[in-house]
């Protein structure tokens, strides 16, 4: 009975500061500091090394406080628009890499590596949708199935022959062939 005694007292003292640590973070000063790493470039695992705690307890306290993720959030986002302004200089004053790699990532439709037509690109992007909805309806079917038995998914079946055949028409109409 005494060392339950002992152990409920040593959990209980562990929680007590585990709940004091989290509140240290959340003080002005603190939050500039993590600010202030993100935007330095530390991962998530270097700043929680930092703080004396696990990654885990870090990504659980951006979960629950708002001002913790914020705080990383606006280091982020500080350290991102400074290279960008950094990329956007070099550029500017002639840096072809630097020119290159901007219009590859800011005029994608003009400038890419692609040596696809603009209408073999276009019936890619179909591909690409119609292989996303067909990952979205296995998912569903498998979901109906758990949650309503059989009868759900042979429902499902005749509702997504209909939208096959209208998709099919759609890709016809849009002037490319359908996969066959």
């Amino acid at each position: 009975m005494a060392s339950l005694f002992y152990f409920a007292r040593k959990v209980a003292g562990l929680l007590a500061m585990a709940k004091g640590r989290y509140q240290k973070w959340l003080e002005s000063e603190n939050l500039v500091l993590l600010e202030g790493w993100k935007r330095n470039g530390l991962t998530d695992k270097q700043i929680s090394e930092n703080m004396g705690i696990s990654v885990n307890t870090l990504n659980k306290w951006k979960q629950r406080f708002v001002q913790i993720r914020q705080a990383l959030k606006i280091g982020h986002e500080s350290a991102n628009y400074a290279v960008e302004r950094k990329l956007f200089q070099k550029a500017m004053d002639g840096n072809t890499t630097a020119m290159i790699f901007w219009l590859k990532n800011n005029w994608r439709d003009k400038y890419n590596d692609s040596e696809l037509s603009p209408e073999e690109r276009k019936l890619a992007k179909a591909r690409s949708r119609k292989t996303d909805a067909e990952a979205d309806i296995a998912e569903y079917k498998a979901q109906i199935l758990k949650d309503s038995g059989s009868s759900g998914v042979e429902l499902l079946n005749e509702y997504l022959d209909k939208l096959d055949s209208l998709a099919d028409k759609e890709v016809k109409e849009d002037g490319t062939k359908p996969d066959v």
